[in-house]
């Protein structure tokens, strides 16, 4: 049976929070209709539209291509967090349901 270092595991779980935390990733939609960034937290820091925002809304892209961004700027974040958990841990994870 394996047992934890409790204090220990709950150190490194806070530093990772934290980690997460300085995690920025910024996505730009082409064009430059739409910039945003999330942390490594999976929250969304900033989100601006450019000047071609309302065409694209009025021919009803834009929903699409918010979609599409954000979606990219999470993979990524996900990703760095990934990688940072095998810096931490020296574990490479796969997956972690809620954080990648």
């Amino acid at each position: 049976m394996v047992f934890f270092n409790t204090p220990k595991l709950t150190q490194q779980l806070q530093e990772l929070q934290e980690e997460a935390r300085r995690i920025v990733v910024t996505k730009e939609a082409p064009q430059g209709v739409l910039r945003l960034a999330v942390n490594g937290l999976q929250q969304v820091l900033e989100v601006s539209f450019g000047p071609t925002a309302p065409a694209l809304m009025d021919r009803g892209e834009l929903a699409a291509v918010v979609r599409d961004t954000f979606n990219e700027a999470l993979s990524e974040a996900r990703r760095q967090l990934r990688d940072e958990v095998v810096k931490m841990t020296g574990l490479n994870i796969p997956h972690l349901p809620g954080l990648f």
